[in-house]
């Protein structure tokens, strides 16, 4: 689940790489998908190759980065994605968000 301060955002789904701690977060055009997207990066994932949140819905759509969605079936599907993430977005630059705590569930 993703959080701006005690606000719950959006349930997220991701495949495991990513280790707890501290994350720098930006907003930049992401190649891959020609928009801005939210970038999560520290020491052990550089800029260059950092984590992108993005829309999906299941696993299979990740290719390794944190997906978001309103909701999560119980066969690990997210729902409404696209309207996750556009509220992720506002999040991060309505709070000015610059950085992540990531902690296991």
């Amino acid at each position: 689940m993703l959080y701006a301060g005690s606000e719950f955002l959006c349930f997220t789904l991701d495949p495991g790489i990513i280790d707890d701690g501290e994350y720098k977060i930006q907003i930049n055009r992401s190649p891959k998908f020609k928009t801005d997207l939210p970038l999560i990066y520290n020491d052990k994932f550089p800029a260059s190759r950092g984590l992108r949140i993005h829309a999906g819905n299941t696993l299979k759509d990740s290719q390794g980065c944190i997906l978001v969605g309103n909701s999560l079936t119980y066969v690990f599907t997210l729902v409404d994605s696209k309207k996750a993430l556009e509220r992720v977005l506002c999040a991060i630059k309505e709070y000015n968000i610059c950085q992540l705590t990531v902690m296991s569930r």
